[in-house]
């Protein structure tokens, strides 16, 4: 039985666009979701890389059943609760640096 490919999801089309979903693709990651606050930003980045789902509430796609693991790529202060809520759903979590605002942060994702 062949092996089920790893199933990403991308939260953030910046640094994510540009960098995260190629890097995944081109190691034969399947990226199946993407969020942004605005849809249309999170609609072109799904069109321009073949990504099927397109969310821009980011709960609502970690609880999806659609993933296996979140990347993290927003702006630094969305880190720690995005990654709390991929966390909680029970996604593996991929967190550009800095991943936290403080040791606090840094220590309770790392506990979860």
């Amino acid at each position: 039985m062949a092996a089920r490919s790893l199933r990403v999801g991308v939260i953030g089309v910046g640094f994510g666009a540009a960098v995260q979903i190629p890097g995944f693709q081109s190691e034969g990651v399947e990226v199946v979701a993407v969020c942004a606050g605005r849809r249309e930003r999170a609609q072109e980045a799904a069109e321009r890389f073949g990504i099927p789902h397109v969310f821009t509430d980011y709960q609502e796609m970690v609880q999806t059943d659609l993933l296996d693991a979140v990347s993290v790529v927003s702006p630094v202060p969305l880190h720690h609760p995005m990654t709390m809520a991929a966390l909680d759903a029970g996604k593996h979590v991929l967190c550009e640096k800095p991943f936290a605002l403080d040791q606090g942060q840094a220590r309770e994702m790392w506990q979860k």
